[in-house]
């Protein structure tokens, strides 16, 4: 079926555009005369292609914006099967649609939102964060960036605390939903041997020893964190997905990416600390940041939950998101030199948390 919006940077138009921009109540009576397009993040984004688009007009008007970043599903097909697989496109275009709005400075402000579930089709366009520092997972983020990323997130974990059921969007899975383990697990099994190929000289011997435990595992360890409080996440904190402000009246950070998942709050800052903080950063800070995380939700109405439950749920999530790093880097093309370079940092980094706390120990199986 034809869409009505574009799917790549080739097949945007300034008709489009004009009807996009008047929809969001930024031009009334201006139109787009024409436009360019440049790629941003090459080597970062795996599962989708995005563009600094910088139009131009026929009439001035005050809140007509100089850039725009449009985002479109990658083309590779086999990223974008995973994508789909997970409905990726779907929960970010339901967040910017439902869920933002609440979301303060957290996120960009969304201009149009379109996307097709059956075929992946989809476009994000979005405030251009050009003034802000992007995050960089392969040099890794310090415990005071860290601080700030978890004081952005933590809200969203607490408006939806113990009643995720409560968000508007049906496309948000949970981390112990059938499809969830399935597409997990396919992606442990298929990604493991590929991935210590690949990345084997940054895992820990035992870990690459504990494959036939690990890989049978993995449906329980879903369930495993589903067990623990719910809520709604971002699901995907790592810093290419991270702006930091640089300029007076800029918020300290900013989050893109949201790959909204029903899990336990712990479950982004586990992500957080065990995949992007440095190693030795995250050693020295790592109690300390799970300290602060706990005390805020508490200020900010949770109830009901000891720093021993947060804990815990950051040492399960730690070994689950193991998971990940095998699914990144054994089953994704990492596209270029840089998109190597993240995929071989994140393994390292989690195969050192993953050894710090002793998790396999934590293995079902």
């Amino acid at each position: 079926m034809a869409r009505d919006y574009p799917t790549h940077p080739d097949e945007l138009t300034k008709e489009w555009l004009t009807g996009a921009l008047r929809d969001a109540g930024l031009i009334e009576r201006a139109s787009v005369t024409g436009f360019s397009t440049t790629p941003v993040g090459e080597g970062i984004g795996m599962l989708g292609v995005i563009a600094r688009v910088t139009p131009t007009y026929d009439v001035a008007e005050p809140k007509a914006p100089t850039s725009i970043v449009a985002k479109f599903p990658t083309p590779h097909p086999g990223n974008r099967a995973v994508a789909m697989a997970f409905r990726l496109y779907e929960r970010e275009a339901g967040f910017y649609r439902h869920i933002a709005p609440f979301m303060g400075q957290a996120a960009p402000d969304c201009y149009a939102s379109e996307v097709d579930g059956p075929s992946g089709d989809s476009v994000l366009l979005l405030e251009d964060l050009a003034g802000y520092r992007m995050g960089d997972q392969v040099a890794g983020c310090t415990a005071a960036e860290a601080y700030e990323i978890v004081d952005a997130v933590l809200p969203l974990h607490v408006k939806y605390w113990g009643q995720p059921e409560s968000m508007p969007l049906d496309c948000v899975p949970h981390i112990d939903s059938e499809s969830q383990i399935a597409g997990i697990s396919a992606g442990c099994e298929a990604g493991w041997d590929p991935c210590v190929q690949l990345f084997g000289h940054v895992m820990a011997p035992e870990i690459k020893a504990a494959r036939d435990r690990f890989v049978p595992s993995v449906p329980e360890l879903h369930r495993m964190m589903g067990r623990r409080t719910q809520t709604v996440i971002h699901g995907d904190v790592r810093l290419d997905n991270l702006m930091f402000g640089t300029a007076p009246g800029h918020p300290p950070v900013r989050l893109v990416d949201w790959a909204l998942t029903i899990s336990t709050g712990l479950h982004d800052v586990a992500y957080l600390l065990s995949q992007n903080v440095t190693t030795e950063e995250r050693r020295q800070h790592e109690k300390a940041l799970l300290q602060h995380y706990y005390g805020r939700v508490c200020e900010l109405g949770v109830t009901d939950y000891t720093f021993e439950e947060a804990w815990t749920d950051y040492r399960v999530a730690v070994l689950y998101l193991f998971c990940y790093a095998v699914v990144i880097g054994g089953t994704l093309d990492p596209a270029n030199a840089r998109g190597a370079s993240f995929m071989e940092k994140l393994i390292q980094r989690s195969s050192d948390t993953v050894m710090d706390h002793d998790l396999l120990t934590l293995l079902p199986v």
